[in-house]
């Protein structure tokens, strides 16, 4: 039974560890089932001397398999949620009775939203650890997973688990891609509501009864902040270019362009790449990125997402913004050795170095 508990303690430790209420936000998930889902990217590790309870929920509960992250478990669930049966009764088509309530929930540290039996971040008795004093502790964590990875009782997910945080490996245009539709995801979703003040383009359907539709701001707002310093060439100027073009492409919405050296120049408006390719960026004098976020931010409408796109050589914010920023660190020699925002407060997952494309050299 002791043995038992600490599987349960570590089990609630794991869900922080692994970011997921952060995740959550960024997917817009629905608590239970990502609740479920997270259970699923966690409980199957084996940990040497604890024991784990016999209603752990397993991958193989639900015909998945072993191994996946948490974003995979959950829409493997989404779609089977979705076979016209609620959730819980279509688990059970599978041949198993399985004890699941219809809430889930085990609350914010797993998929973000406050519960009522959850202690105020402010509980004199056990105050909320900060953004920074999270990020410490998965990295410490992280750091000794890695230091007993020889020792043969850390479970293969784990190890990977820590690699990544400490080195990750990651894709920058599929990095930004995530990153910046999580960020226009949450930022619409707090501008628009459903509304009477305009019919419903459906609504002969519904008649007798009047549906509202969806009013508010529905277009997203992405800023690109461009190192236009001295100690950006030609070379790392188009790089700059060509990433935001990438960006424009692949989310095929208006991005507006800041030009920053020591000082932020005015705001373009870009809405085609050819536009984009036109573009005199203004600068060259010295560097401070952090003027041009500022300056981004101050922008009304405020944005839901800022890229930052530099070689690194600037002085960096010491703190992290309500609004997400995005790092695109610049890097001429390949070795990936470039200077990044300070972590913490900032995260890994933050910043990526974009490796200068071949035809450019």
């Amino acid at each position: 039974a002791l043995m038992e508990l600490a599987w349960i303690w570590v089990h609630e430790i794991c869900h922080r560890l692994r970011e997921h209420s952060e995740r959550a936000r960024e997917k817009q998930a629905e608590p239970s089932l990502w609740n479920i889902a997270a259970d699923l990217e966690i409980n199957d590790a084996e940990w040497q001397e604890l024991e784990r309870p016999s209603n752990a929920l397993l991958p193989q509960r639900f015909r998945l398999p072993s191994g996946k992250l948490v974003e995979f478990y959950y829409d493997e669930l989404v779609k089977t949620s979705q076979e016209s049966e609620p959730f819980v009764e279509s688990f059970q088509k599978f041949g198993e009775s399985l004890p699941l309530p219809v809430d889930w929930d085990e609350g914010s540290g797993v998929h973000g939203q406050k519960r009522d039996w959850e202690l105020s971040d402010n509980e004199p008795q056990a105050p909320s650890l900060t953004e920074l004093e999270q990020e410490v502790i998965r990295r410490a964590v992280a750091e000794e997973i890695v230091r007993n990875k020889d020792r043969g009782v850390i479970p293969a997910g784990w190890l990977r688990w820590a690699e990544e945080v400490l080195q990750p490996k990651v894709d920058w245009r599929e990095v930004l891609k995530r990153k910046v539709r999580g960020a226009i995801t949450i930022g619409t979703g707090q501008r628009i509501d459903y509304s009477f003040a305009r019919p419903h383009r459906r609504a002969e359907t519904y008649e007798p009864v009047l549906p509202p539709s969806l009013q508010g701001d529905f277009v997203p707002r992405v800023v690109c902040v461009v190192d236009t310093s001295g100690s950006i060439g030609e070379r790392e100027l188009a790089q700059s270019l060509a990433e935001v073009r990438q960006v424009l492409e692949s989310l095929r919405v208006p991005i507006v362009v800041i030009p920053c050296d020591a000082v932020p120049y005015e705001p373009i408006k870009v809405f085609t790449s050819s536009q984009l390719l036109r573009l005199r960026l203004k600068g060259g004098g010295g560097t401070d990125m952090v003027a041009g976020i500022e300056a981004a931010l101050s922008l009304q409408p405020m944005p839901d997402v800022v890229i930052v796109l530099t070689d690194g050589y600037t002085p960096f914010p010491n703190q992290r913004y309500k609004v997400p920023v995005i790092f695109g660190i610049l890097d001429s020699t390949g070795s990936g050795a470039v200077p990044k925002p300070p972590i913490p407060p900032w995260r890994e997952s933050d910043v990526v170095v974009i490796p200068l494309t071949s035809h450019q050299r």
